[in-house]
C-alpha cells in the first residue's frame, strides 16, 4: 500500500474549482488544497487520454472535496471519462441487495430465519433448511454459480440471462458444506436474495430499487440491469488490460442481486451518505446492515451484508468491492470521519481497494483517530520454523500449495506443476508471492506445533485460507488411464464431459470448452488447476469398476457425473 502524509493540510477542505466537462455537462470538482494535491499525485499514473481509466468521488467532513474522471470510457472512439460516465459497480451491488432485504424484514414482511426453502419453492428439494440471513452473511453453503456455469461450459463473453442462472441454481442438489457451519463468499446467494425481494414485494427487482432506493435519493444515473440489450447512456467500455497491451472484455450477462447495478460515481457516492443522512431506510436498518453473522460455532462473517468492517489504521471502515469482466470497483466509510471514497473503473489491472485506502491515508492522516501502524520487528523465519509450516495446503479443491524448506529457505510450488519457487520473507511468518498484485502466504502459528492453515493474502482486498491437507503422491506408480475414459453427464449441470487419453495422459473434452488435459495426483484423483474440472474424484460400484466422477472447482464441490453405460 502507498501512504503519504503531509504536515500542513487545511482541516476543512472544500472545493476549490469546478469546471464543465464532458458529454452531459459534467461537474468536476479538483480539490487544490494540500490534501487535493497529494490525491492528484497519487491518482497521476491513471490519467491518460489513450487507456482506460476511472473516474473517482471524495466527501471529507461530510462534503464533496474531489470528484473527477481520468482516462478514457471508449478507447475505440477516444471518450473520456467523466462523472457523469457510467460502470457496472459488480459486488457493490450485493450492498444494495442486502438493504432491500433488511427493508422487507424491518417492514415485517420477512424474517431473517425464514427458511429460504418455503420462500421459493423451486429449491424445495435442498436436503437442509438454509435461512435467509445465511445468505446475507456468506454461510449458506450453497455452490457457487459462477464456477457451476464454468463446470457447464459457459465461456466468460457468453449471454447469461437470469433464467439460465436461476434454472442451474435450483437443479443443485447439495452443498459445500452444512448451511451455518462455515462462511464462504456466495454470489448465489446473493442471486437468490433478489428472487426473494421479487417474490416478496410482487415486483421486479430492478423496479422495486428504481422506486425504493434510487429515485428517493435521487441517484438519477443508477439502474439495475435486467435487460442486456436496454439501451444505457454514458456506459464505459470493458478491458482487459496486461503488459501485452488491451483487449475488450465483453460483458453479457443481466443477472442481478449478486451484480447488475451500473452507476456512477457522484450516485454511488449519494448511496454512501446516506448511510449517515438516512434518506431512505430506518435506525433499525441500518443497525442489521452493520450485524456481523456468525458460523454455529460462533465465527464472524467479515463480509456480511455487502459491507466489510475492518479497523484500518485506527479508523473503524466500511467498504466492499467488485469485479467482473474489466470492471473494478470500490466503496469506503468512515462514519466518524464523515468520509467515503467512490472507485470506479474499466480497466481490470486497477486494484480499487489499495486505492481506496491510499486516499483515506491522505485526508484523514491528520485526524486524532489516525494512527499508522509502525512496521513490526520480526527476523528471518529460521529452519525449524519453516520446518512447521512445511506440508500440503488446500485453497479449493485441486489447488493445492506444496511448501517445504530448501536449504532455509521457503519453497512453494502449485501441486502437480512441477515449479518452484523460493518466497522472499516480507515480515513475521509472511513470504511474498506476487509483489505486483500484492499476494503473500501468511502463516500465524505457534512453532512447537505444525502450522494448520496459511493465509493468501491479497493485499488489502481481503484473504482467503487454505487449510493443511494430507496428500498420497502417486509418483511413479501411474494408472491405468482407460479405467477412466468414456462419457460422463451431469444432470444438475445438464453437461456432459467425455474423458480421453490424449498424447498419453487424461483428458476431459467439452464441445464448448475443448480438451483440459488432467494430471493424476491420489488413487482415483486427477486435477486441471484453473479449470472446471480442478478435481475430478472418480467413484467405483462393488465391482471395483469406474461408475461416475465428482468434481469440484473453486466454491463448487462434489458435482457428481455419471458415467453412460
Amino acid at each position: 500500500m502507498i501512504t503519504l502524509k503531509w504536515a500542513a493540510i487545511i482541516a476543512l477542505a472544500a472545493p476549490i474549482a469546478c469546471v464543465c466537462a464532458g458529454p452531459a455537462a459534467a461537474q468536476e470538482i479538483i480539490d487544490t488544497s494540500a490534501q487535493g494535491t497529494a490525491a492528484g499525485e497519487f491518482l497521476a499514473e491513471w490519467d491518460s487520454d489513450d487507456q482506460p481509466g476511472l473516474a473517482v468521488a471524495v466527501v471529507h467532513n461530510g462534503a464533496t472535496v474531489l470528484q473527477k474522471g481520468m482516462g478514457l470510457a471508449n478507447l475505440e472512439h477516444g471518450i473520456a471519462i467523466s462523472d457523469k460516465t457510467a460502470f457496472h459497480a459488480a459486488s457493490i451491488s450485493k450492498q444494495l441487495t442486502a438493504f432491500a432485504i433488511l427493508t422487507l424484514v424491518d417492514d415485517g414482511k420477512l424474517h431473517l430465519d425464514d427458511d429460504v426453502r418455503l420462500l421459493l419453492p423451486e429449491l424445495e428439494h435442498l436436503p437442509s433448511p438454509v435461512k435467509v440471513g445465511q445468505l446475507l452473511d456468506h454461510t449458506g453453503g450453497l455452490r457457487e454459480v459462477g464456477t457451476l456455469m464454468l463446470m457447464a461450459g459457459w465461456l466468460p463473453d457468453d449471454i447469461v440471462t437470469q433464467q439460465q442462472q436461476y434454472s442451474l441454481i435450483t437443479a443443485q442438489n447439495g452443498f459445500n458444506f452444512s448451511p451455518g457451519s462455515e462462511i464462504e463468499y456466495s454470489n448465489t446467494g446473493y442471486a437468490l436474495l433478489a428472487r426473494i425481494v421479487e417474490s416478496v414485494a410482487q415486483r421486479p427487482f430492478d423496479e422495486h430499487l428504481r422506486e425504493t432506493v434510487f429515485e428517493p435519493l435521487g441517484m438519477e444515473d443508477t439502474l439495475v440491469q435486467a435487460d442486456r440489450s436496454a439501451i444505457i447512456s454514458n456506459v464505459a467500455s470493458s478491458y482487459n488490460v496486461t503488459r501485452r497491451g488491451n483487449s475488450r472484455s465483453n460483458l453479457n450477462r443481466e443477472i442481478v442481486g449478486s451484480t447488475g447495478v451500473i452507476t456512477t460515481a457522484p450516485d454511488l457516492m449519494k448511496w454512501a451518505m446516506n448511510f449517515s443522512r438516512r434518506t431512505v431506510g430506518t435506525d433499525r436498518v441500518f443497525a442489521l446492515m452493520e450485524e456481523r453473522g456468525m458460523t454455529n460455532t460462533g465465527a464472524p462473517s467479515p463480509f456480511a451484508r455487502g459491507q466489510e468492517q475492518r479497523d484500518y489504521n485506527g479508523l473503524m471502515t466500511w467498504s466492499h468491492g467488485g469485479r467482473i469482466a474489466g470492471f473494478r470497483s470500490f466503496l469506503l466509510r468512515v462514519p466518524a470521519e464523515e468520509f467515503a471514497v467512490v472507485l470506479l473503473s474499466n480497466r481490470s489491472d486497477f486494484d480499487p481497494a489499495r486505492v481506496g485506502f491510499g486516499l483515506a491515508d491522505i485526508y484523514l492522516a491528520d485526524s486524532e483517530s489516525f494512527r499508522k501502524a509502525a512496521p513490526s520487528e520480526w527476523s528471518p523465519a529460521t529452519s525449524a520454523e519453516i520446518d512447521s509450516y512445511a506440508g500440503y495446503y488446500e485453497l479449493f479443491p485441486g489447488a493445492i500449495f506444496d511448501i517445504s524448506n530448501a536449504d532455509g529457505e521457503l519453497q512453494f510450488s502449485p501441486f502437480g506443476s512441477g515449479q518452484q519457487l523460493l518466497l522472499e520473507q516480507s515480515g513475521k511468518g509472511e513470504f511474498v508471492l506476487n509483489s505486483a498484485a500484492g499476494i503473500s502466504l501468511k502463516f500465524e502459528n505457534d512453532i512447537s506445533e505444525p502450522a494448520q492453515e496459511v493465509k493468501y493474502v491479497l493485499g488489502l482486498n481481503g484473504e482467503l485460507v487454505a487449510h493443511r491437507t494430507e496428500v498420497k503422491p502417486l509418483n511413479d506408480k501411474l494408472p491405468d488411464l482407460s479405467e477412466f475414459t468414456g462419457s460422463f453427464y451431469s444432470e444438475e449441470l445438464d453437461t456432459r464431459y467425455d474423458f480421453r487419453i490424449i498424447e498419453g495422459g487424461l483428458a476431459g473434452y467439452h464441445p464448448r470448452l475443448g480438451l483440459i488435459r488432467l494430471s493424476p495426483f491420489e488413487v482415483d484423483t486427477f486435477a486441471a488447476p484453473g479449470s472446471g474440472l480442478q478435481k475430478v474424484v472418480f467413484e467405483r460400484d462393488e465391482a471395483g469398476r469406474v461408475a461416475g466422477a465428482l468434481v469440484s472447482a473453486a466454491l463448487a464441490e462434489n458435482i457428481l457425473f455419471d458415467k453412460a453405460d
